[in-house]
């Protein structure tokens, strides 16, 4: 049986990209803390087949909205 919760992180194609999969929610969710600090300028999330998206982690590119807005 597949563990219940999917740890995804985006591609540069915007596509999501299976990492793991964990038994709870608990673990979920430290896991995808570490995926969001190795990946920092990557969306992660975690997603469950009976839930949806549970929880998501969205890294704005700060440095890029700035020059955008004239700010740099």
């Amino acid at each position: 049986m597949r563990p219940p919760f999917d740890i995804f992180t985006d591609s540069p194609g915007a596509q999501p990209v299976w990492i793991e999969s964990a038994q709870d929610l608990e673990d979920a969710r430290e896991r995808l803390r570490e995926v969001a600090r190795i990946a920092p300028r990557r969306d992660c999330f975690i997603y469950s087949d009976g839930r949806g998206i549970v929880e998501i982690i969205v890294h704005a590119d700060f440095l890029a909205l700035r020059r955008h807005v004239n700010l740099v």
